[in-house]
């Protein structure tokens, strides 16, 4: 008597019967067959991430974005993270705003609840060539808000929390524009206006 196979073991069929047609995943960058390391790292631009200033009292809060930007930079498929600008083929540099911190909302005893804080950061890409491109201070700035308490030290710490959300989310969007300023997109062949 025969039994019927197990839904793992047709799982299992299922995906050798796919890797060995031929299909492969299409996410990510395409794999670069027949080269090592070094050829992969070549094809990555070289991207120096230089310790901001900040205009800002606010303790730590040059660490905290720089590092930031150089996880996202890191991160991505295209850009390679350099620590010498020397070796970089774009250096990111520039500085950290004052931080604007306003009162959102307010207890009956006239203490404030929450905070409305925005960070806005000044930076600017330095290209091999010596030509350097300002990145749009729109999009360098960033407001979020914090819960206040009596307890000093929980305030501080949730101040710290919305800046750190705040530093990734810049971080992710310059990250953006260097992808941009490394392999732009091409304009679109259309009527021109007036014509």
């Amino acid at each position: 008597m025969r039994r019927p196979l197990r839904p793992a073991l047709l799982l299992v069929l299922l995906a050798a019967t796919l890797s060995a047609c031929g299909y492969r995943s299409t996410l990510g960058p395409a794999p670069l067959e027949g080269r090592g390391e070094q050829a992969v790292a070549r094809s990555r631009s070289q991207v120096s991430v230089v310790a901001l200033r900040s205009d800002s009292p606010e303790p730590w809060l040059d660490r905290i974005v720089t590092d930031a930007l150089r996880r996202e930079v890191g991160g991505r498929a295209r850009l390679a993270l350099t620590d010498d600008p020397a070796d970089a083929e774009l250096t990111l540099r520039g500085r950290i705003r004052d931080l604007d911190i306003n009162s959102r909302s307010f207890s009956s005893f006239v203490a404030a609840l929450e905070y409305s804080l925005t960070l806005a950061l000044d930076l600017e890409v330095v290209l091999e060539s010596g030509d350097v491109v300002q990145l749009d201070p729109v999009m360098l700035s960033e407001t979020d808000s914090y819960l206040a308490s009596p307890d000093v030290e929980v305030t501080r710490t949730n101040r710290l929390e919305a800046l750190r959300r705040i530093a990734d989310l810049l971080a992710a969007r310059v990250a953006d524009a260097i992808e941009l300023i490394e392999r732009p997109i091409p304009a679109m062949a259309g009527p021109r206006a007036g014509g």
